[in-house]
């Protein structure tokens, strides 16, 4: 520390240490309340006197094995006061006492994350508790989804997440008020089920989902108000299922991750034309689709705003540039004409004049382009200077492209 500037950090009001410290709260590699209530007398009363400071309790695997713990979590749940509670147990130890510690602090959880043993699930499952503010929940592998009030009393909550649920989904699980949720490793059965429960819901992922051998013959289609669809890593005969069953005609925004199957052209036609030429926002990553099928999909999406494709392993050639590209006096119904968003990662095999002419016949209605520089020189970014004079905002990365759920934390085998 810089000795010159201690005066100046304690002339600081206590209000604006409080502040540092929340904000610093939710980096991954920020303050831990313990460690700022030990730096020395002052940073410990503001530390006390902050009750946001101790409101985030994450009792994982390597945490739960700490001595003093249950007096720890204690201390903690006292310090928070009674702001509400974002609350993270993992214990594959299956001991029960901070759980029931926990537990008793439930009309506060706004946030919650668990991967429960089967004694902790019994515990959870017989708790009278109720979860008033419960507005997040996170299970990632439970022995059953009958949790109790965990399962039905749960009036507030807005986003789900579960990963590896046992099957089947009991009716009564709360999901009438969800806008968001986000399953792993779920059949095309369950997301229908879920779906079709669940009205309100706006935003759909799905990452590593799969279709069950033989398909209930009882399923019918739904009609859901989803705006956000997000498939990631899922097999072809889950996402033929559930296309199949599947009406989403306000559907704003696809993604589809990481999807080989040669089926991918009938599932794209298929949510295209039934989203009532609504769609704005189209992202194709690792996609097994060649230029030629791309462009007819494309041709049903005249709304589309932002449009990303990324495909690491395949090129982008004049064939797509040339399509993209609105030529004066051209009869045809040029593609994409409200595009104002355009992400082209991987192998870029068109030319610098393709790419150039395409980019500069959007101007003024395309603002914002990303480009991967595929081994191009140097100087080719200072061909862009002109389009970004003219308003373009454009970014040429040098390092390869990502999926969008390259990182999925809550993956894990049961």
């Amino acid at each position: 520390m810089d000795l010159s500037m201690v005066p100046a950090m304690r002339r600081l009001p206590s209000e604006i240490f409080s502040e540092i410290f929340i904000h610093c709260l939710g980096e991954e590699d920020g303050c831990k309340p313990r460690v700022v209530a030990g730096v020395c007398k002052r940073w410990r009363g503001v530390a006390l006197s902050t009750p946001r400071l101790w409101c985030r309790i994450y009792l994982h695997e390597e945490e739960i094995r700490a001595q003093s713990l249950y007096s720890l979590v204690s201390l903690q749940l006292e310090r928070s006061g009674q702001v509400p509670l974002s609350v993270v147990f993992s214990d594959p130890s299956d001991d029960t006492s901070i759980l029931r510690l926990l537990l008793t602090s439930s009309h506060r959880w706004q946030s919650l994350d668990l991967d429960l043993a089967f004694r902790q699930h019994e515990v959870i499952r017989a708790s009278p508790n109720s979860f008033p503010m419960l507005k997040h929940l996170i299970i990632c592998i439970t022995p059953s989804l009958d949790l109790g009030n965990l399962s039905r009393s749960l009036p507030v909550l807005e986003e789900l997440t579960l990963s590896w649920p046992p099957s089947p989904i009991p009716p009564k699980f709360p999901w009438a008020g969800l806008t968001k949720c986000t399953l792993f490793h779920c059949s095309s059965s369950v997301v229908l089920n879920v779906l079709r429960s669940s009205s309100a819901m706006t935003e759909l992922l799905l990452y590593r989902c799969y279709c069950l051998t033989q398909v209930d013959p009882h399923l019918t289609t739904i009609t859901s108000n989803i705006r956000s669809l997000k498939i990631s890593r899922c097999t072809g005969t889950f996402t033929h299922d559930l296309v199949g069953h599947l009406a989403a005609p306000n559907l704003r925004e696809l993604v589809i991750d990481d999807f080989r199957d040669d089926s991918v052209i009938t599932q794209l036609t298929s949510l295209l034309a039934g989203s009532s030429g609504s769609i704005t926002h189209l992202t194709l990553c690792g996609v097994k689709l060649s230029e030629p099928e791309l462009i007819p999909v494309l041709q049903l999406a005249d709304t589309l705003e932002h449009f990303e494709i990324s495909w690491p392993w395949d090129v982008h050639s004049n064939t797509l540039m040339e399509a993209l590209t609105i030529l004066p006096g051209k009869r045809l119904h040029p593609l994409l004409p409200s595009l104002r968003a355009l992400c082209i990662t991987g192998g870029l095999s068109c030319s610098d004049d393709s790419l150039l002419t395409m980019l500069q016949s959007r101007v003024p209605g395309l603002r914002q382009v990303e480009l991967y520089y595929a081994g191009r020189t140097f100087f080719f970014d200072r061909h862009l200077d002109g389009l970004r004079r003219a308003g373009m905002e454009i970014t040429v990365h040098l390092e390869g492209p990502h999926g969008p759920y390259v990182d999925q934390s809550i993956e894990q085998e049961p």
